[in-house]
């Protein structure tokens, strides 16, 4: 069914001389130039029926890009404080229809504190301006879960647990870990002529992933069918690997002359933080992805964006980055 014909969102008249004008509705988008925002605003851009604002937090070379591409761009650091932010903050959502919002997408992330300032902040907007749509890119709350703090993942389930309090008309997307997040965290050390990965999960506990670029179409179909989507909340994923498989296809795919393999070796917690050089916070990610995240359906993400890209498809398409980055050459 097409969602022109079960939803009066999106309306249009007819000119004088017979021909059709489309009523857009404008689409602003938080966080850019960041990967997931760039692929809402990429997607929504091929709608005739959106209007598309991008909000980025500085100046940067990316804004001509999507101007280019006919995205309307504003630039605003959402945490300034005052009047005078506020009053420019209502300006930008001025005549909005829906908003994406993703509150932490680069790398290193924002402080946990601030990441919650800048959601709340952007959530109040959105009930004062009455946007009749909200899609909030998050994750699981690690610690209303399993009691462990995890910033990266705790300061976006604060936003969610205060969005859905304050009655916002919203959609949630559940997103899984990262390809890159992974990639550029879950590093091996090298001995001798081996990279040998280290960690305290079992190789054989799966964990589901994807590109975070592929969410573009995912929020370009919910604006389209409101109805569907709203007070939703979607668990997304694309893959599902345990370390032992993550290993094997990083050494398919990157190692072709076999010089240079990757093992993957289990140790105890404790000996795993008495390396400076292991990261804290990707055991505690890895943990709770393996133990006690809610498992989803691969087949609804490739329902909702049917050229999503598999793990394997990820490292070939920046296989030349990723050897220079663990200096596979």
């Amino acid at each position: 069914e097409d969602f022109l014909e079960s939803n009066s969102t999106f309306q249009s008249y007819i000119n004088l001389d017979g021909t059709e004008n489309i009523m857009k509705k404008t689409i602003l988008v938080y966080g850019l130039p960041g990967p997931q925002a760039s692929s809402v605003c990429s997607a929504l851009v091929g709608n005739p029926y959106f209007n598309v604002r991008g909000v980025f937090n500085k100046e940067c070379p990316a804004m001509t890009t999507f101007q280019e591409k006919g995205v309307e761009t504003e630039i605003m650091e959402i945490g300034d404080k005052g009047p005078i932010p506020m009053l420019k903050l209502q300006h930008i959502f001025r005549g909005v229809y829906g908003v994406f919002i993703v509150t932490n997408d680069s790398d290193p992330p924002l402080p946990m504190r601030r990441e919650m300032e800048i959601g709340l902040k952007l959530a109040e907007m959105c009930s004062r301006m009455k946007v009749s749509h909200v899609i909030y890119s998050a994750v699981d709350y690690v610690f209303r879960i399993t009691g462990n703090r995890c910033p990266r993942y705790d300061g976006k389930g604060e936003v969610e647990y205060h969005m859905k309090g304050m009655g916002l008309p919203l959609t949630v997307l559940k997103l899984p870990l990262s390809y890159e997040y992974l990639l550029n965290t879950l590093q091996p050390q090298r001995l001798g002529g081996d990279f040998v990965l280290t960690g305290v999960q079992e190789k054989n506990k799966d964990f589901d992933m994807m590109n975070y670029e592929d969410i573009g179409p995912v929020v370009k179909l919910a604006f389209e069918r409101p109805t569907v989507f709203k007070g939703k909340s979607v668990g997304l994923t694309v893959d599902r690997l345990d370390l032992q498989e993550y290993v094997q296809k990083v050494n398919d795919n990157l190692n072709e002359d076999k010089k240079h393999p990757w093992t993957y070796e289990q140790t105890t917690t404790k000996e795993y933080q008495k390396n400076k050089k292991n990261n804290r916070e990707l055991a505690t990610v890895l943990d709770f992805h393996c133990h006690y995240a809610p498992l989803r359906d691969v087949r609804t993400t490739q329902a909702l964006n049917p050229n999503v890209q598999t793990f394997s498809e990820y490292i070939i398409a920046h296989q030349a980055r990723l050897k220079k980055l663990f200096k596979i050459m």
